[in-house]
């Protein structure tokens, strides 16, 4: 495995916090439907967290989260 600055970690992370939040937005299935809000709130929180540490850096993170991805 190839060693990452923390720029890149970063950018992987939001990249990954995204696809997570992409994949769980037409989740359908009422018996695991609590936790998959739980997964929604916490990868919603991580990437608000993210953007306001890095809202100079980050580009990618230049959006209403709650509005893109609401809970």
């Amino acid at each position: 495995m190839q060693k990452k600055n923390a720029d890149e970690v970063l950018n992987l992370l939001i990249e990954h916090l995204i696809i997570c939040l992409e994949e769980l937005r037409d989740f359908t299935n009422t018996e695991k439907e609590a936790f998959q809000y739980g997964e929604r709130v916490a990868y919603t929180e991580c990437l608000e967290c993210i953007q306001f540490w890095a809202k100079n850096f980050c580009r990618r993170l230049n959006f209403d989260i709650e509005k893109t991805f609401p809970l």
